[in-house]
Parts: structure tokens; C-alpha cells; sequence
């Protein structure tokens, strides 16, 4: 079983067509999309790794930010989770494991109701929370603390470098090929 994961979803139809377009492209321009969309998200990934510094609860934000990754592929993206065990200052156990990247996920990003008695497992026994509090309201969600701020930040110079990218290539391939 895969942990959650953070994407970002844009129309259907566009997306099909987009891939289908990539599709017909040839192997190197492809590879090259790869290549320069990995290169922009590691600049992404080493900017969430540096607001993690300022979360509520840095050492485990940036414990968990250490776990992000540019994906190389045809759409800009990146992974934050997963299922590989998190450096957290305890030892595992066979009853209390180490928690992995996925179950820090969203409590790092987006906090926990600080109300005991509505959930009691989120306290420590020896006192403390497993989380920060919930973060500020954001529409229908939560505005989040280092992850969600930064891509909103990042999202239009994304936009923007990842079609003058492709633009790029479409015209390059259209100079050899057409």
C-alpha cells in the first residue's frame, strides 16, 4: 500500500491532449522535457526545504522536506511522502515502528485540532503534541505551513517556465523535423 501523496490536478481533456501531443514528439525532445522539468522542480523542492526551517515545528518539517523529490517526467511535478521510514529522534519498535514520510505528511503540513479531549491519541504520553495546531483557513481547507505556501508562491513562475519550456522544444522540433 502507497501513503497519500500531494498532486496537483488540471483539466482532463488538456492533460490528454498534452500527453498525446509529447507523444508524437521525438525520444530526445522528450528526454530533454524531462530533464529541464526535474531541473525546475528541484529548485521547488529546495525552496520547501528551506520554509520547512520556519514551520511551526521545524525539526520535523524539515525532517519530513528531506523526503521531497523532482520526479523527471513529462509535467512538472514532485513527491513529498512515501512510504520509506522517517529520521525521527526514537527508536522503532516492533509495537510503535518509526513512523514513515506519509504519516507525517499532513499533520506537519496542515497541523491537528489542539483539543485533547477531542483527540487524545494526538498527545504524546510523556506530554507534548505530535503536531502543530491547525493551520488558518483557506477556502474549503487549510492554508497549510511551508509545503502548500510555497507551491502557491511557486505556482504561475511554474506555469509560466514549464510552457516556455515546451514552447521551446515544440519549435525546436519543428525546426528539425518540419
Amino acid at each position: 500500500m502507497t501513503g497519500p501523496k500531494l498532486e496537483l490536478v488540471i483539466d482532463e481533456k488538456t492533460y490528454r491532449d498534452l500527453m498525446a501531443t509529447f507523444k508524437t514528439m521525438p525520444k530526445e525532445i522528450q528526454t530533454e522535457l524531462r530533464n529541464r522539468n526535474q531541473m525546475m522542480m528541484k529548485n521547488l523542492v529546495h525552496q520547501i526545504q528551506q520554509a520547512a526551517h520556519y514551520a511551526p515545528n521545524p525539526r520535523q518539517a524539515i525532517a519530513l522536506s528531506k523526503g521531497a523529490r523532482a520526479n523527471k517526467d513529462r509535467i512538472p511535478n514532485i513527491t513529498i511522502g512515501g512510504n520509506r521510514k522517517a529520521p525521527v529522534s526514537r527508536k522503532g519498535s516492533i509495537n510503535n515502528p518509526k513512523p514513515t514520510y506519509s504519516e507525517l505528511l499532513y499533520g506537519t503540513e496542515f497541523g491537528q485540532n489542539s483539543s485533547p479531549s477531542v483527540h487524545p491519541e494526538n498527545k504524546f504520553p510523556q506530554g507534548g503534541r505530535k503536531f502543530p495546531t491547525l493551520s488558518a483557513q483557506k477556502g474549503r481547507g487549510r492554508r497549510g505551513y511551508f509545503i502548500f505556501p510555497t507551491l502557491r508562491k511557486n505556482q504561475e513562475k511554474i506555469r509560466q517556465d514549464f510552457f516556455a519550456v515546451v514552447d521551446r522544444l515544440i519549435k525546436k522540433d519543428w525546426n528539425t523535423h518540419g
